[in-house]
C-alpha cells in the first residue's frame, strides 16, 4: 500500500513540470494568419488563460481583453469567453494549441454557428526586464611601460590663500 502511494506521488511530481510547460507554451504574442495587424498576447490571469490585443484600438483607447478566464479542457485546449470589439458581442470560444507555433481559435454564437481562425506565434511570453547590474567603472587604457604623471597624482583642492597680517 505504501509502495503504491509513494509511486503515485513520484509520478505526480515528475509529470507536474510537463503540465506546467503545456500551459506556458500558449503564453506569448500570436498573429492572426492573413491579418498582419491582428495580434493577441496570451497570458496567465489568476491561473486561467486570458488574451488581450497588443495595439490600442483605432480611436486610441487601450487594447481590450479578448479572451477571458479560459479554463483548460484537455491537453493543449482551453475554453472561455471571446469578446469581439467590432460588434461588442461575447462568444463561447475554444483555443487549441496545434504545434508550438500554430494554434486555432474558434468562436461560436451557438453550437453549430462557429468560425475558426489560425494564429501563428510571433514571440514567447513577455517577462519583466531584469534590473541592470551596476557596472564597475572602466579604467582608461594605459600604455605599457609608460608612466603617466597626471594619472598617478590624485586631484586635491588648492590650498586656501591666507592674507598676510599687517
Amino acid at each position: 500500500m505504501k509502495r503504491t502511494v509513494l509511486s503515485g506521488a513520484i509520478v505526480a511530481i515528475l509529470l507536474a513540470p510537463v503540465a506546467a510547460s503545456a500551459a506556458d507554451a500558449i503564453y506569448g504574442v500570436w498573429g492572426r494568419d492573413g491579418h498582419a495587424t491582428d495580434k493577441l498576447e496570451f497570458y496567465d490571469c489568476a491561473g486561467k488563460l486570458c488574451a488581450k490585443g497588443v495595439q490600442p484600438l483605432p480611436d486610441g483607447s487601450p487594447a481590450p481583453q479578448i479572451l477571458r478566464s479560459a479554463t483548460k479542457t484537455e491537453a493543449n485546449s482551453w475554453s472561455g469567453d471571446l469578446f469581439n470589439p467590432e460588434n461588442g458581442k461575447i462568444y463561447k470560444g475554444t483555443i487549441t494549441l496545434e504545434t508550438p507555433t500554430k494554434m486555432t481559435l474558434k468562436g461560436c454564437l451557438v453550437a453549430f454557428l462557429c468560425q475558426s481562425e489560425s494564429w501563428t506565434r510571433i514571440s514567447g511570453p513577455t517577462k519583466p526586464a531584469a534590473a541592470p547590474k551596476a557596472a564597475a567603472p572602466e579604467a582608461a587604457p594605459s600604455k605599457a611601460g609608460v608612466h603617466d604623471a597626471k594619472a598617478a597624482k590624485p586631484k586635491t583642492a588648492p590650498a586656501p590663500q591666507v592674507a598676510p597680517a599687517e
